[in-house]
């Protein structure tokens, strides 16, 4: 199987596991009336971070086929570019409750996130050096 659609795949899978035991874990807290108390959803902030890592996931594909030297900057260049748009993402949402219900589940996911971020660069930079 080609690398980019394992790596693909391996992304959807982690997400889709995650929102599976995030959901389970505030049912069973039974928190979820705070979701409704706001703006923003837990499937939306999945989304989000699911969007923005194949974004990235993307981008680095392109930077290792084009310019594999330049791939670590690169990388970190779109790492920063995701915690601002996170940023923006979640402001509104922020000193919400006491309890900072919205920033805690923000961050689980958007650390899903540079995680399976993190293995695809690992991932392209390893390829890359099977190349050489």
């Amino acid at each position: 199987m080609n690398s980019y659609l394992k790596s693909i795949l391996i992304l959807l899978i982690v997400f889709v596991a995650s929102f599976a035991a995030h959901y389970l874990v505030i049912s069973g807290m039974n928190v979820e009336q705070y979701w409704s108390k706001t703006s923003y959803s837990l499937v939306g902030m999945y989304t989000f971070g699911f969007c923005s890592s194949l974004l990235v996931a993307v981008l680095i594909f392109f930077a290792n086929w084009s310019m594999p030297e330049k791939l670590g900057v690169i990388f970190l260049g779109l790492v920063l570019l995701k915690g601002v748009a996170g940023y923006i993402y979640i402001k509104d949402g922020l000193k919400t409750f006491e309890n900072n219900f919205i920033e805690y589940n923000f961050l689980v996911v958007f650390f899903i996130s540079l995680f399976v971020d993190v293995y695809v660069a690992f991932s392209a930079l390893n390829q890359a050096d099977k190349k050489v």
